[in-house]
């Protein structure tokens, strides 16, 4: 059975949602029953909302959670830099264990720090977008305009800043609606989550931190670090739990690599475009 393409999807969804909340009106302000109308309306929101409140859901549109490799590579990610205390620190553990991470970085972050974000892409590692403000609390209800606000000046900022085009956008805590997935589609670029999570991005112990990274990895994961301020976090404690990561996967025989994925929309028929290319050796191995 051929699955059905993402914007299909999408466009049920949307079809699904407005059809029950007309019903919803039409029951309420025309017959006047406000008790078949209330729930007709929380089914309207439902159709709408269920599959973005899952992390990384592929209903909307693909979502590159793993990577194919026989090899024991996993993929580093970190997220929402950069930062002036941790991204020196993170760089410079990264360059001691010769390893490559992609980071995905928030746009008025790298606007901030300019010369943070040119010493990321210096150092060999790609920068991808993750919003420009990272609006976590609310961009899984975002309309289109904001959407397009979000992603568009995301990329904008990396790209003056580092001089090379962001190809990849990873949602806020991985949450998506079908505007989201449109405008990746239509910009071409490729939706990556993740499949093994730190939870480091709130009020953490960095040992349960390397404990569910470690424990989690197998070929192909997409692992899912931070950096940033945490309340009550010590300074230095991103680069000195990146370290123990580091370590443990090179105990285990892995080794951090940047997938050549392509893109996903394309290969999902979203887009009539070949993959966009990254600017950096795409293998690059530790």
């Amino acid at each position: 059975m051929t699955p059905v393409p993402p914007r299909f999807r999408r466009g049920i969804t949307l079809a699904a949602t407005g059809l029950l909340a007309l019903e919803s009106v039409r029951r309420g302000l025309v017959e006047g029953s406000f008790a078949e109308s209330f729930p007709m309306g929380v089914a309207a929101w439902s159709a709408f909302l269920l599959p973005t409140l899952f992390r990384n859901c592929p209903w909307n549109g693909p979502v590159t959670r793993t990577f194919k490799t026989q090899a024991r590579e996993v993929w580093l990610t970190i997220d929402d830099g950069p930062d002036p205390a941790d991204t020196p620190e993170i760089l410079e553990v990264l360059g001691k264990h010769q390893a490559t991470a992609t980071f995905f970085a928030i746009g008025r972050r790298v606007e901030e720090h300019p010369d943070l974000a040119a010493a990321v892409t210096r150092a060999g590692h790609p920068m991808q977008s993750h919003t420009y403000s990272h609006p976590s609390a609310s961009f899984w209800a975002a309309g289109p305009t904001r959407v397009r606000r979000e992603l568009g000046d995301g990329i904008r900022v990396i790209r003056e800043s580092t001089g090379i085009q962001p190809t990849q956008f990873r949602s806020p805590a991985g949450l998506s609606n079908p505007f989201v997935h449109a405008r990746v589609s239509q910009l071409g670029l490729q939706m990556v989550g993740w499949s093994v999570a730190g939870f480091d991005g709130v009020p953490h112990s960095p040992d349960a931190v390397v404990h569910r990274v470690l424990a989690g990895i197998r070929p192909g994961a997409i692992l899912l670090l931070h950096e940033g301020p945490v309340l009550g976090m010590k300074p230095g404690t991103r680069a000195r739990t990146l370290a123990r990561i580091l370590a443990g996967l090179d105990s285990a025989g892995y080794r951090t690599v940047i997938p050549a994925l392509g893109n996903s929309a394309a290969l999902h028929g979203e887009v009539g475009k070949p993959p966009l290319e990254m600017g950096f050796d795409l293998r690059r191995k530790r």
